[in-house]
């Protein structure tokens, strides 16, 4: 009973070792993604021509 709780620890710790890993590798993807600066987000959005009011026009 005692070697199954022994194995039962080791396997957990190699998961979480695992998921350590992968938190880590994506936690630097995202730094190097925020230092990096955006491309054609610099400018700001001009909105479109309002079109002539539909009164102007019957008239």
């Amino acid at each position: 009973m005692f070697e199954r709780l022994q194995n039962s620890r080791k396997e957990r710790k190699a998961l979480a070792d695992e998921n350590e890993a992968k938190v880590k590798a994506l936690e630097e993807e995202k730094e190097e993604r925020s230092s990096q600066p955006r491309r054609g987000l610099t400018q700001k959005a001009t909105p479109p021509p309002t079109p002539p009011s539909e009164t102007k026009q019957q008239t």
